[in-house]
């Protein structure tokens, strides 16, 4: 009798050990929480700015229907940018100054002026990624000047020589104290010639007499040699 009603409750027991969970017993769900990725690092301003070109002197040459033996003018220019040195932009003053014979293309024609150009010094706070704490500075000297531009071509002279300008050439006293510049910045280009900002793009290199090479493109070109080629001597450093 009573191993009948101890088997009874053991039966019991398991029936109820098997019986489902109802539905207020529900075990509760696991949330996961979302899996951020890591934000990816953005790269620095300077190493976005990809250096510019060097001026592509073979397309020139072309559009100006360059001679080989060309002796004068804006070819004569573009000769020297295919045997002239990087320039750093670098004076040891701040503020380096040249004059020299520009030739001014335009519509086929060929105008002569007085080119003269400025390099000064900047602080690195007041450039942008990837340009030179320099600022370039590109001009002439006009007609209306009077001495300062019919004397300029006796200093000019002077200076490609290698002597001492005369201390009373007019066109020397203006280069020297101009105070107003249009001035652009500048960068290396992937050649290490240097660009600036300038119109449609100016391009500098150094010869082997310490001058300077300038090929300016017109800012608007009806040819694509439409701008201004000049070779320039220093006048303070």
């Amino acid at each position: 009798m009573h191993s009948t009603r101890s088997a009874s409750v053991v039966l019991l027991a398991l029936a109820a050990c098997a019986e489902p969970q109802g539905q207020g017993s529900a075990p509760a769900a696991t949330s996961a929480a979302p899996v951020v990725a890591p934000p990816k690092p953005e790269p620095s301003a300077a190493a976005a700015v990809q250096a510019p070109d060097d001026l592509d002197v073979a397309a020139v040459k072309k559009a100006l229907k360059c001679l080989p033996d060309a002796k004068s003018g804006p070819c004569t220019v573009l000769a020297a940018f295919a045997t002239c040195s990087p320039w750093s932009a670098s004076v040891p003053s701040g503020d380096g100054r040249w004059i020299g014979n520009g030739h001014v293309v335009e519509g086929g024609k060929t105008l002569e002026e007085i080119t003269i150009v400025r390099a000064r010094r900047v602080p690195m706070n007041e450039v942008g990624p990837g340009q030179l704490p320099v600022r370039i500075g590109i001009a002439d000297i006009a007609k209306e000047e009077g001495q300062a531009h019919d004397q300029a071509d006796k200093l000019i002279r002077a200076l490609a020589r290698g002597d001492v300008a005369a201390r009373s050439n007019m066109a020397l006293e203006h280069v020297k104290k101009r105070e107003t510049w249009p001035e652009s910045f500048a960068m290396k280009t992937a050649g290490g010639q240097i660009y600036a900002a300038s119109q449609g793009g100016g391009f500098i290199c150094q010869g082997p007499r310490q001058q300077l090479f300038l090929v300016r493109r017109a800012a608007t070109r009806g040819s694509p040699g439409d701008g201004l080629y000049a070779e320039l001597w220093p006048v303070t450093w």
